[in-house]
C-alpha cells in the first residue's frame, strides 16, 4: 500500500501477463494434445473448453487422474477375487474389502465429475457419462449398506465392473473393439433366429417322430418338446453326439436321416453361412472406420493447429510444437521431435513454422520410429561402430557382413534344426522323464548353448546393441538364450537336474519357432500376427471381462451348492462320483463349480470349449432343482460364439488384406512408404537442449559420435513405422483406396 503506483505498474503487470502466457500456452499444449489423441482413438472432438479452475487442474493433471482411474478400474475388478465366495486364503473382512470399493469409487466419480465438468452445457447428451454416473451410484449406495450390515448380501450389480475399465481413457482400443462388434451383431442375430427357427422346428418333428408313445417309450432325449429342444441345442454344439443319435438308430437306421439333415443344414450352413456374413459385415466396417479414421484425423489436426498456430503469422512455431509434443507423446526425445519436425517441413525450404497442410500429417510423422542410419552409402556396407580404431571398424565391418550373409542365417537354421531332431528322437528313446538322458544329455545341451551364445555376441557385436534389438526374433533369441544359460547353470550348481528339467526342454523347444522364418507363408502369418497384435489384445480383454461378467453371476447364482455326489441316477453320476478312496474311479467334474472367481474362470473356459459343455449345465439343472438354469448356460455360449465369430472374421480379414496388399504392392514400394531418411546437421543437434532427461533419452535411444557446432557434419536418421497397429493398417488401407 505504500509503494508508488507508476512502480507497482511498471513491474508488476508485465511479471503477471508472462505468467499468464505462459500458463495460457501450456493449457494450449495440453488441450491440443487431447485433440490428436481423440483423433487417434476415433473419439469425437470435444467442444472447446473453458479455463475455470477445475478445467485447468484437469487439463494439468489428466494423465495421473486417468491413471489413477485406471488403477481403481483394475481394483474394483480384483476386488472379486477377495469378497465371499471366494477361496479362503484370499478373503478379506467385510468392511477391507467395502472401504476398499468405496475408496475406488470416490476415485472414479471424482474423475467422472471433473470430465463433466468440462462438457458442462453438453452434459445431458453424453450417454455414457450420465449411465457410469447412475452405475457408480447404484454400488456406492449398496456398499454402504454392506458396511452398515457387515456382511454381504446377493449383489448381481458387482457383474458390472468391468465398465469402468472399459471407460477408461487408455482403453481406446477396447472401445473400438466392442464398437465393431456391436455394429457386426445385426447379421449374427438374423443368422441366429434363423438357427433358432430350424431348431424349433426340428424340436417339434423330433418329438413326434422319437418321442414316446402309448406303447413305446420313445428316445430319451425326446420325452417332451422341452427336452428335444434343449438337447437340439446342445447338438448344434456337437457336444452330446453321437450319443443324443444312438437310441433312435438302434431301434430303425433310416432315423439317423433326421440327425445328418439337422447337422448338415444348422451345423455346416448356417454356422457357415454365419462366419460368411459376418466376414463380409467386419470388412465393410473396416473399410467405414478407416475412412472415419482419416476424416476424424484430419478435423482433430485443424483443431490442435488452430490452438498452436502464431496470431502473427498463422503458423505454428517450433517451440510451440515442441511442447505439443512433450504433452502428445512425453517419450520423444528432442532428436525425435527434430526429426519430426523436419519430416513435416521437408518439402520448404525456409522451415520457420509449419502450414495447416504441413501439420496435417502429423499422425503420420509422429508414427515413426527412429534411429541412426550406420549405412555407408560409398562402401555399400554398415557400421555402427563410428570411431577413429581402423581395427574395430574393419573387425565390425567383416562381423556385420558375416551375421547378415545367407550363409550365416542357414547355418543357425540347421542348428536349430539339429538340436529339434535330437530333442525329438530323446524324447522318443525314454520311458520316464526322469531316466537318464543318453542322446541328448547335458554335455550336448551345453555345446548347443554355446553355439547359440556366439550367435548372439557375433550379432551384437556386428550390428551393435541397438540393431540386435531392433529385430523382434533377436530379442527372443536373446530371452531364450539368457535364461536357457541360466537354467544351464542351475543343472550344474544342483545335485539334480530334475526341478529344471522341464525347464530347460521347454526353452529348446521354443527356440525351434525360428524355423518358421524360413517359409514365406510363416512369415505372413507371423506378420498378420504382428498387425493384429493390438486387435487381439483387446480382444483377449473382451473375452476376460465377459468371464468376469458371468464369473460373478455364476457365483452368485451357483455358490451354494455342491456338485460332489450331485447326480445320483442320472446318466451324468459317473461324472460327479467322488470316494474318499484315491483307487476309486473319479470324475472329477465336481470341480467345474463356481465357488470362487478363479474356479468359476476355469468352468466358463470349460464351457467355451463346448467339450461335454451339457454335462456341467445339466448338474446345475440337478442341483437347483429349475430347467431355468439351463438360460445361463445357453446365454454364455451365445456371447461366446458371437465374440468368437467376429475374432474369425478379423483374421480372416487381416490376413487377406495382407496376402492382396503384398501382391499389389512391390517391396521397394513399401519400403518408400514405411520408412523415411532425414539427414540433420551438426548444429542442428548442438543447438538442442541439454536438460538430464533428454541426455538419457537420446543416449538410450542413438549412439551419435562427437560433434561440434561448426563441423558441418550431416547425420541420416531412419524412421521406420511399426508393423502394427492403426497407424500400419491405415495407411495400408490409403494405399488399398489408391
Amino acid at each position: 500500500p505504500h509503494q508508488h503506483p507508476d512502480a507497482s505498474a511498471s513491474k508488476d503487470p508485465p511479471k503477471y501477463s508472462e505468467i499468464v502466457t505462459d500458463l495460457q500456452k501450456v493449457l494450449n499444449n495440453k488441450e491440443a494434445s487431447i485433440y490428436l489423441e481423440e483423433g487417434a482413438d476415433f473419439e469425437p472432438p470435444h467442444p472447446p473448453w473453458d479455463r475455470s479452475v477445475l478445467t485447468m487442474l484437469l487439463l494439468l493433471h489428466r494423465k495421473w487422474l486417468y491413471s489413477l482411474d485406471l488403477l481403481a478400474a483394475i481394483s474394483l475388478l480384483l476386488l472379486g477375487l477377495c469378497e465371499s465366495p471366494c477361496l479362503p486364503s484370499l478373503q478379506l473382512q467385510v468392511l477391507v474389502h467395502t472401504g476398499l470399493e468405496l475408496g475406488c469409487l470416490i476415485v472414479s466419480l471424482l474423475v467422472l465429475l471433473l470430465k463433466i465438468r468440462t462438457r458442462w452445457r453438453t452434459w445431458w447428451s453424453q450417454r455414457r457419462d450420465l449411465s457410469k454416473l447412475g452405475l457408480i451410484l447404484v454400488l456406492l449406495a449398496e456398499a454402504v449398506v454392506v458396511m452398515v450390515r457387515k456382511k454381504p448380501h446377493w449383489r448381481l450389480t458387482r457383474a458390472l465392473r468391468p465398465v469402468f475399465l472399459v471407460e477408461n481413457h487408455f482403453m481406446s482400443g477396447l472401445r473400438r473393439f466392442l464398437r465393431q462388434l456391436v455394429e457386426s451383431l445385426p447379421p449374427i442375430l438374423d443368422i441366429m433366429g434363423l438357427m433358432l427357427f430350424m431348431i424349433t422346428i426340428y424340436s417339434v418333428l423330433g418329438f413326434y417322430l422319437l418321442g414316446p408313445t402309448q406303447t413305446t417309450p420313445g428316445s430319451p432325449y425326446f420325452q417332451s418338446l422341452s427336452d428335444s429342444m434343449v438337447n437340439l441345442f446342445v447338438l448344434l454344439t456337437t457336444a452330446n453326439f453321437p450319443d443324443i443319435m444312438m437310441p433312435s438308430y438302434a431301434d430303425n437306421m433310416w432315423y439317423s436321416a433326421f440327425f445328418i439333415s439337422y447337422l448338415g443344414i444348422n451345423l455346416y450352413f448356417l454356422m457357415n453361412l454365419m462366419l460368411t456374413v459376418v466376414y463380409k459385415t467386419f470388412a465393410d466396417i473396416e473399410e467405414k472406420k478407416f475412412k472415419t479414421l482419416l476424416a476424424g484425423k484430419a478435423e482433430a489436426a485443424t483443431r490442435a493447429f488452430n490452438l498452436l498456430k502464431s496470431r502473427e503469422t498463422g503458423e505454428i512455431e517450433f517451440s510451440s510444437f515442441k511442447g505439443l509434443m512433450r504433452e502428445y507423446q512425453p517419450i520423444r526425445s528432442d532428436i525425435d521431435i527434430l526429426l519430426i519436425w523436419k519430416f513435416l517441413t521437408r518439402s520448404t525450404t525456409n522451415p520457420a513454422g509449419l502450414s495447416s497442410a504441413m501439420f496435417s500429417n502429423v499422425y503420420q510423422a509422429t508414427s515413426f520410429q527412429w534411429c541412426l542410419d550406420n549405412s555407408d552409402a560409398k562402401n555399400g556396407v554398415s557400421s555402427w561402430y563410428r570411431g577413429t580404431s581402423k581395427v574395430l571398424v574393419r573387425t565390425v565391418t567383416c562381423v556385420n557382413q558375416l551375421v547378415t550373409s545367407q550363409w550365416f542365417e542357414f547355418g543357425v537354421y540347421g542348428l536349430v534344426g539339429l538340436n529339434a531332431v535330437l530333442l525329438v528322437v530323446q524324447a522318443a528313446l525314454i520311458d520316464t522323464t526322469d531316466q537318464d538322458h543318453l542322446l541328448y544329455n547335458t554335455t550336448v545341451g551345453t555345446v548347443f548353448m554355446l553355439l547359440y551364445s556366439v550367435e548372439v555376441l557375433l550379432k551384437v557385436l556386428g550390428l551393435g546393441v541397438r540393431g540386435y534389438l531392433a529385430c523382434p526374433w533377436n530379442v527372443f533369441d536373446l530371452i531364450v538364450t539368457t535364461t536357457s544359460i541360466l537354467s544351464m547353470v542351475l543343472v550344474f550348481t544342483s545335485y539334480s537336474s530334475e526341478d529344471h528339467m522341464s525347464t530347460i526342454v521347454i526353452l529348446r523347444l521354443v527356440r525351434v519357432l525360428r524355423l518358421f522364418r524360413m517359409k514365406k507363408r510363416f512369415r505372413d502369418v507371423f506378420g498378420t500376427a504382428l498387425i493384429l497384435l493390438p486387435h487381439l489384445v483387446s480382444t483377449v480383454i473382451v473375452l476376460q471381462l465377459l468371464y468376469y461378467f458371468f464369473a460373478i453371476i455364476g457365483m452368485e447364482l451357483f455358490s451354494s451348492y455342491d456338485l460332489t455326489n450331485c447326480c445320483k441316477g442320472s446318466p451324468i453320476e459317473s461324472f460327479y462320483f467322488h470316494h474318499p478312496d484315491p483307487d476309486d474311479l473319479h470324475g472329477f467334474y465336481f470341480l467345474n463349480n463356481f465357488h470362487s472367481l478363479p474356479q468359476a474362470g476355469v468352468t466358463l473356459f470349460e464351457l467355451t470349449v463346448v467339450n461335454n459343455w451339457s454335462i456341467i449345465m445339466e448338474a446345475h439343472v440337478t442341483v437347483t432343482g429349475t430347467g431355468w438354469t439351463r438360460l445361463y448356460f445357453i446365454t454364455f455360449y451365445l456371447f461366446t460364439l458371437v465374440v468368437m465369430t467376429i475374432v474369425v472374421a478379423a483374421v480372416l480379414e487381416a490376413f487377406l488384406f495382407r496376402i492382396q496388399y503384398k501382391k499389389a504392392l512391390k517391396k521397394e514400394d513399401e519400403s518408400v512408404q514405411f520408412k523415411v531418411t532425414i539427414s540433420l546437421t551438426g548444429g542442428e543437434l548442438s543447438s538442442l537442449s541439454s536438460n538430464l532427461a533428454s541426455r538419457v533419452l537420446c543416449l538410450l535411444q542413438y549412439s551419435l559420435p562427437s560433434l561440434e557446432k561448426d563441423s558441418g557434419q550431416v547425420l541420416s536418421f531412419r524412421g521406420n513405422k511399426r508393423q502394427g497397429g492403426p497407424g500400419r493398417n491405415c495407411s495400408i488401407f490409403c494405399t488399398k483406396l489408391e
